[in-house]
């Protein structure tokens, strides 16, 4: 009777006998799961810059409907309307207006209710402080996000001075920049006064330009 050998390891320690095929041990195993670990540690900021590069420019293109939205609704209600953002945060509002206070409505406009909104940027992506404009900045009464749902959270916000669009569509020219602090790339809103269109450029955080991220646009969903 030919007796049958235990299959070796490939250190040439012998299995125990019954043992059919060969598998990893442990210390294997180990080396495996640290090789994977390192490759998972060098790739990660990549993928994290990466990712913030995508949320930025999710952001620069909600925040431009946006503002377009704001420059519908003033022609719409045919009186000035406001988009306000939070410097060094994410969130931004809509209001009637051109300041803090309730806007005047026009003879006969009875108790009209006035389209409000607010929203936020996605992931990480705020707002930084006006390029232009210091003027206007500060709380709004909590009265005037009667209609939100996060209206009490609006009210403790430090707002910006306003972007204000006239009845015409018209405002001043201005910039809105818009930063991940895991990206290297900042975006940058620059609106048209005259005809109230908005361009998004992005560059990186040297301050050059390296393309166009969109076209200028002059419409918009409210």
């Amino acid at each position: 009777m030919i007796k049958r050998r235990p299959p070796r390891s490939r250190s040439g320690r012998r299995f125990p006998p019954g043992t059919d095929r060969l598998g990893l041990t442990l210390f294997e195993m180990l080396i495996v799961l640290a090789l994977l670990a390192t490759a998972m540690a060098v790739s990660w900021p990549a993928v994290q810059r990466l990712a913030s590069r995508q949320n930025l420019a999710q952001a620069a293109e909600t925040a431009r409907i946006r503002l377009l939205s704001t420059r519908i609704h003033a022609i719409e209600q045919g009186l000035p309307y406001q988009f306000r953002f939070e410097p060094d945060g994410s969130r931004f509002v809509i209001l009637p207006g051109d300041a803090a206070t309730e806007p005047t409505l026009p003879p006969g406009g009875g108790t009209v209710r006035l389209p409000v909104a607010s929203g936020k940027l996605p992931g990480k992506v705020q707002f930084d402080p006006l390029q232009m404009g210091t003027v206007g900045g500060g709380m709004i009464l909590e009265s005037r996000f009667a209609e939100l749902p996060d209206s009490r959270d609006l009210a403790v916000i430090n707002w910006s001075p306003p972007i204000v669009f006239e009845a015409d569509g018209s405002t001043n020219d201005q910039t809105i920049q818009l930063s991940e602090p895991n990206s290297g790339v900042v975006y940058r809103l620059a609106i048209r006064g005259l005809t109230g269109g908005i361009l998004i450029t992005r560059s990186t955080g040297s301050g050059s330009d390296s393309g166009s991220a969109t076209g200028s646009a002059t419409g918009g969903t409210p």
